[in-house]
C-alpha cells in the first residue's frame, strides 16, 4: 500500500479545497493510505475532513504567493520571504512523520514542501497541482523555478495555467477541475431559494458566485446590469460572495453601484451553492484576470449556460455560441447584448442549456477526472496497478 500525503495551502473556502475534497473522497483506501496536511486553519478544514481522510492542521508553515489570484504587493512579497525558511524546516518534520511515497501539493505556492521532501526522502515523488496562473513577474518566476527544481510531475486544471508554469520537461497532464454530479445536477430544486429571495417563477436570474475583487470584474457586471435592467423588469442579478467587510474598498464600490436597484440581490458566501445555482438561469463570469472558474463548470453540470470573458480559464470552459457566450475583455456592450439575447430567446436558452450539460458530462465529471489523476500517479510514480 502506497502512502500519499496531500498538502493544502489555505483555510478559506474556494475551488481548491472543493477539488481536493472530491479527489480524496474517491481515493481507493484499499490501495492508498492517505492523509491531508493543511497549513492553515479555517472553514476549509471541515470540508476537507468530509473527504474521508485524516486531516492535520500544520503549525508554522506559510504559502509563497505568486499567482494572478494572490497578486503581488510589496508587503505580501516580504511575507513570502519571512515565511520561507520556517515552512521548509516545519515541512521536513511532517515528511519524517508521515513518510509518504507520494506528496501531492494542492498549489504551486507550496514549493518549500517539495524542497523539504527531496531533502528528507529523495525517492519520494512530488506532484504539484497547478490551480492558478503564475504571475509574469519576479515572484511568479520564483515559483516557476523552484517547482521546476523539486517537483516530479504536474497536474494542471486547465491548459492556460499549465503554460504559465511550464513543465520544464517534467510530466504534465491537464485534468480539468471536476464536479460531483451527485451534488450538482439538473434535478436540484432551486424553488426554495427563489421564494427566500423573492424571485418570481418567470424571472430570468443571472448569477455571479465568487470573490468580490477587482480581478473578477464584479463592478463591471453590476454596471452593465444596471444599464439593461430597466428595459427588462423580469431580469434579476444575484451577486454572491460578499464578506461585507467594511475595510474592503472594492466591495463598497460594488455595493454602492447596486444600491437603489431592487433587481440586484447581494449575498454573502453561502453553503447552499447547488440550490443557488438551481434557482438561477445563467452563470456570469466577468473576469478581467485569467483564472479557472469553478462556477462555470458547476452551472454547466446543472444545465445552466454561462456568459464569460474570453480570457484564459473561462474560454476553455465555454464553447462560444454552443454552451454559452464569450465576450472580449472590456467589451461590456457585448456582455450586455448576450445577457439580453440569452434572457429573451427561450429556444436559444434551451439549446445552450442542453449543450452545457453534455459538455460538463464529458469534461468535468469527478469520477472520470479523479480516475485520470490516480492514473497519473500510477503511470509515473507508483508503477503498479491501482
Amino acid at each position: 500500500m502506497k502512502k500519499v500525503l496531500y498538502v493544502h495551502h489555505s483555510g478559506f473556502m474556494g475551488g481548491a479545497p472543493k477539488s481536493l475534497t472530491y479527489l480524496i473522497s474517491h481515493l481507493d483506501k484499499t490501495k492508498f493510505d492517505g492523509h491531508v496536511l493543511t497549513i492553515r486553519n479555517g472553514p476549509a478544514v471541515k470540508l476537507l475532513e468530509s473527504g474521508g481522510l485524516p486531516v492535520e492542521v500544520a503549525k508554522g508553515m506559510f504559502p509563497f504567493h505568486g499567482s494572478t489570484v494572490s497578486g503581488m504587493r510589496p508587503k505580501l512579497f516580504i511575507r513570502n520571504l519571512i515565511g520561507a525558511l520556517p515552512t521548509y524546516f516545519q515541512a521536513k518534520k511532517y515528511i519524517r512523520k508521515y513518510q509518504p511515497d507520494i506528496v501531492h501539493l494542492n498549489s504551486t505556492c507550496l514549493f518549500q514542501v517539495a524542497k523539504a521532501v527531496k531533502k528528507v526522502s529523495p525517492d519520494t515523488k512530488v506532484v504539484c497541482h497547478v490551480r492558478e496562473p503564475l504571475l509574469n513577474s519576479f515572484a511568479g518566476n520564483i515559483l516557476k523555478r523552484m517547482n521546476h527544481k523539486y517537483v516530479d510531475g504536474y497536474i494542471s486544471i486547465d491548459q492556460f495555467d499549465s503554460e504559465t508554469v511550464d513543465s520544464n520537461g517534467k510530466e504534465l497532464e491537464v485534468v480539468y477541475n471536476f464536479v460531483d454530479f451527485g451534488t450538482y445536477n439538473p434535478d436540484v430544486n432551486g424553488a426554495p431559494v427563489r421564494r427566500e429571495l423573492g424571485i418570481d417563477d418567470d424571472d430570468i436570474v443571472f448569477l455571479y458566485i465568487g470573490r468580490v475583487v477587482t480581478g473578477n470584474g464584479v463592478l463591471d457586471l453590476v454596471k452593465s446590469f444596471n444599464k439593461i435592467s430597466k428595459g427588462h423588469p423580469n431580469f434579476k442579478l444575484i451577486v454572491g460572495g460578499f464578506y461585507f467587510n467594511k475595510n474592503n474598498a472594492y466591495e463598497d464600490k460594488v455595493m454602492a453601484e447596486a444600491k437603489g436597484n431592487d433587481q440586484i440581490i447581494t449575498l454573502a458566501f453561502r453553503d447552499d451553492v447547488p440550490q443557488l445555482i438551481a434557482a438561477s438561469n445563467v452563470m456570469m463570469c466577468p473576469f478581467v484576470e485569467p483564472h479557472f472558474s469553478r462556477s462555470i463548470i458547476e452551472a454547466a453540470s446543472m444545465k445552466k449556460p454561462a456568459i464569460a470573458t474570453n480570457i484564459g480559464g473561462p474560454n476553455e470552459l465555454i464553447l462560444h455560441n454552443k454552451t454559452g457566450f464569450l465576450f472580449e475583455d472590456g467589451n461590456h456592450q457585448a456582455m450586455e447584448d448576450y445577457m439580453v439575447k440569452i434572457g429573451t430567446d427561450k429556444a436559444l436558452y434551451e439549446k445552450l442549456s442542453q449543450n452545457a450539460l453534455a459538455f460538463a458530462e464529458e469534461n468535468f465529471d469527478a469520477r472520470k477526472n479523479t480516475k485520470r489523476t490516480f492514473d497519473f500517479y500510477n503511470r509515473f510514480f507508483v508503477r503498479e496497478t491501482v
